[in-house]
């Protein structure tokens, strides 16, 4: 028998894992546990409460793919052994967030076994995967997947499931890490999140709402209940034996209809009128089986039965309803939300070539139910930042598919994702900047002039309020507007540049934009993010280059006003708004905080719009908006240096 001393859990807020932390907690006094959980949406620390009061228990917020934090806590807890919980598991997620689980399933996997290798302190690795990565068991074959079975993963989460083992068994040849691997059917009982099928129908069933069955309810799947399941894991800890690995299985199958209809049956209702077919998963494994036999050799044994294990679970639920908050979005038929934890820079970098966008996260936690966004631009900067933001706010939404110049495509679009808005953050800036567009006068015609127009023309028949990211580069500064005057240019007045082909395209759609009554235009300018390695952001551009103009104007800080312009969307605001923070700031000064904040040594040089004018194709906009309609709308907005340095140089300070 293997003795730990100082036992390391990751995910041990969630689901099983807190099972398995509380059952040696209890059992085994002696060991020190640490429980790491970045406390994601589906794990909480309510889930752990029975642990707390051993004082062998310590728990740590952090997150498995923070490399500095994972070292410190192996070498600083002389951590001898690893049970690897962490994973984000639901199917249904990993279809509309597949990088989110690659990110957390295969990278935090690699951060940790990196971790032993360096470290060289640990003496057992247990790795918890699943038995999807064996894919689809025949519905006829009575030979469940043997542990040395083929994987053959279906579906983005299993396939990172699988993708995180070749590590795993790398490691272990390669590096002689002590690892064991556990492949475990599904899993039911108290404190799971109800985005799984027996919790969700427990609470759908509790509620009185019809019980969504994807398909037509025939997949088979096996069930094990969780304190059988905590079980296992203690004999594999303790009996397991180095680079094998174990399923985690039991031999009696139920379908998903008959899951729903013994829940119907123990709340006493008509499962003909309560169970609702809907639409299927993109793929949906018919069956998972497992050859359990190698683990009962060991010494474990299946205890709970089914009827036992329901039973205890939904009297669990009767008195704990609430035990994680709003779950509307969680019992949805397909809930499409983000798992992602906003808490490590290097999270976003790694899923979105960008550092986070530092806000307030204080509404995260509402879910906007009956909203549903169709977003446009997937592949530009601000559309894949729209799209992020509506995860976090646990708004439904989906890219458009068509192209906004063909109006058959759009059409189809809104049939098929029936959105209450439409964002659209699609046009052509040009490839590097708006030089190209001088040259390819009709490619900017078609996207900037005829698709948007389609799309407001679109959605204006079919109802639907439209948002459209627009830019503020249509002015410059005038007589009546006087470079440092403080008078900036309103929504009303009439764009006066016409210095570039692509800011005449901009202007003329803002002008047959105002027909449309569905539509709410925001005048974006000079985009600035946190992420300074974004080549398109204003303050990456102005850094990079030899030599830069000196003249105030207008910008448009994205960390701040994008989820902004979320709840103008909420609001149902229309009309054209001048989307810049408050008032103006130079190039010099924002090179200066450069300077002071990142980059000590860093020096420009500045040269006038005479000079400028002969290394540019395009004229340049510069001008000053009037940000009062934004401000009154929202008195929060920060002021545009203010917002720069609060949101942009503070998180990025290295000085």
């Amino acid at each position: 028998m293997y003795e730990p001393k100082n036992i390391l859990i990751t995910g041990a807020a969630g689901f099983i894992a807190s099972h398995v932390t509380t059952r040696l907690i209890k059992r085994y006094p002696s060991y020190n546990i640490i429980a790491l959980d970045k406390l994601d949406y589906c794990s909480t620390f309510k889930n752990l409460q029975p642990c707390t009061s051993s004082p062998k228990f310590k728990f740590i917020k952090a997150d498995i793919a923070s490399a500095d934090i994972v070292n410190h806590i192996l070498i600083e807890e002389e951590i001898d052994t690893i049970m690897h919980f962490a994973a984000q598991t639901h199917v249904d997620n990993s279809f509309g967030n597949s990088m989110e689980f690659t990110y957390n399933n295969i990278y935090g996997t690699h951060v940790l076994l990196e971790a032993c290798r360096a470290t060289k302190c640990v003496k057992r690795f247990i790795h918890v995967s699943t038995d999807e990565v064996y894919g689809e068991t025949d519905l006829d074959s009575d030979i469940g997947n043997h542990e040395t079975s083929q994987l053959l993963p279906t579906n983005p989460y299993s396939a990172t499931k699988a993708g995180a083992e070749m590590l795993v068994m790398a490691y272990h040849r390669s590096y002689d890490l002590p690892i064991i691997t556990s492949r475990g059917n599904n899993v039911y009982g108290p404190n799971q999140y109800p985005e799984k099928l027996v919790p969700k129908f427990i609470l759908l069933a509790m509620k009185g709402e019809k019980l969504p069955i994807h398909g037509d309810g025939s997949n088979v799947r096996s069930y094990l209940h969780c304190g059988d399941v905590a079980e296992a894991f203690d004999v594999i800890l303790h009996k397991g034996v180095i680079g094998q690995v174990y399923n985690i299985g039991t031999q009696k199958e139920r379908s998903v209809l008959d899951v729903a209809e013994e829940i119907c049956k123990l709340f006493k209702l008509d499962s003909k009128q309560v169970i609702e077919f809907v639409q299927d998963r993109p793929f949906n494994d018919k069956r998972y089986f497992l050859d359990d036999q190698k683990l009962k050799k060991l010494g474990w044994e299946e205890r709970t039965s089914w009827e036992e294990g329901l039973k205890m679970t939904i009297e669990w639920y009767k008195k704990n309803p609430d035990w994680w908050g709003d779950v509307s979005t969680a019992l949805n038929p397909h809930p499409r939300f983000s798992a992602i934890n906003l808490s490590d820079d290097a999270q976003w970098s790694f899923q979105y070539g960008y550092s986070r966008l530092l806000r307030s996260f204080t509404e995260i936690g509402r879910r906007d139910s009956g909203m549903k966004f169709l977003i446009y631009g997937k592949t530009g900067w601000i559309g894949g930042l729209l799209g992020k933001i509506c995860d976090e706010e646990r708004i439904s939404w989906e890219y458009g598919r068509g192209r906004l110049q063909d109006r058959r495509s759009i059409m189809e679009d809104v049939k098929r994702v029936m959105p209450t808005h439409v964002l659209n953050a699609a046009g052509v800036t040009g490839r590097p900047n708006v030089d190209w567009c001088e040259s390819h006068k009709v490619e900017t015609i078609r996207t900037n002039v005829v698709g948007t127009l389609t799309l407001a023309d679109v959605c204006k028949e079919s109802g639907l309020y439209v948002m459209n990211f627009a830019t503020g580069c249509i002015f410059e500064y005038d007589k009546e507007h006087p470079l440092g005057s403080g008078i900036g240019f309103k929504e009303e007045d009439t764009p006066n540049f016409l210095g570039s082909f692509y800011s005449k395209t901009k202007a003329m759609v803002e002008e047959l934009l105002r027909e449309y009554d569905n539509v709410c235009t925001l005048r974006v300018r000079m985009p600035i993010s946190s992420d300074l390695s974004n080549p398109r952001n204003f303050i990456t551009k102005i850094s990079r280059y030899n030599k830069v103009v000196n003249i105030p104007n207008s910008m448009t800080v994205l960390d701040e006003l994008l989820p902004i312009s979320i709840e103008m969307a909420k609001r149902n605001l229309k009309g054209i708004w001048n989307f810049t923070n408050p008032g103006v700031i130079s190039h010099n000064e924002i090179l200066e905080l450069y300077r002071d904040y990142i980059d000590p040594s860093f020096k420009w040089e500045n040269f006038d719009l005479e000079e400028q004018a002969k290394v540019i194709v395009a004229q340049r906009s510069n001008n000053e908006m009037d940000g009062s309609k934004l401000k009154n709308e929202f008195p929060e907005l920060l002021s545009i240096k203010d917002s720069i340095i609060k949101f942009v140089f503070e998180p990025n300070k290295k000085t």
